[in-house]
């Protein structure tokens, strides 16, 4: 399987948490995100509770997923960059760069070593936070297989 985005960085070491693991992190780091999003612009919020599998190494996965809100209007990436800086517990663990999505929207993309990438984007009346686990070393009977996974 092939990276989602072809300008993500991969590190060769794999982490050896368990996809449980990887899962509860990427889903409180979406929340974590999401609720720096101003209150009044948010009509609600859609977190979905699966993901899929990504290869990312020889024998190590990635688990993407995403929590998505309907919002009244774009938010203003820069300040968001801003806010989290500011407040957020996790933000010296962050690369932040602003760039644009592949429909030329505003995108904000957060990277890091230990705690994966994350992509927040507006995706027709969504605010999208997608994620990306950190590589980590996938063992189908200890984790679950691919088709199950995704079937979630």
């Amino acid at each position: 399987m092939e990276e989602p985005f072809a300008n993500s960085e991969v590190t060769a070491a794999l982490s050896p948490q368990p996809l449980s693991e990887i899962k509860v992190v990427v889903k409180g780091i979406e929340a974590e995100i999401m609720s720096f999003v101003p209150e009044a612009l948010i009509v609600d919020i859609e977190e979905t509770p699966g993901g899929v599998l990504t290869g990312c190494a020889p024998g190590g996965a990635s688990w993407g997923s995403n929590t998505s809100a309907i919002v009244t209007r774009q938010p203003d990436l820069g300040e968001l960059v801003d806010e989290l800086r500011a407040g957020w517990s996790r933000a010296d663990q962050f690369e932040f760069e602003l760039t644009k999505g592949s429909t030329g929207e505003p995108r904000l993309v957060l990277r890091s070593e230990a705690l994966g990438n994350y992509y927040v984007e507006r995706v027709q009346e969504y605010l999208q936070v997608a994620s990306f686990s950190t590589c980590f070393a996938y063992d189908e009977k200890r984790d679950g297989y691919a088709w199950e996974i995704a079937a979630e």
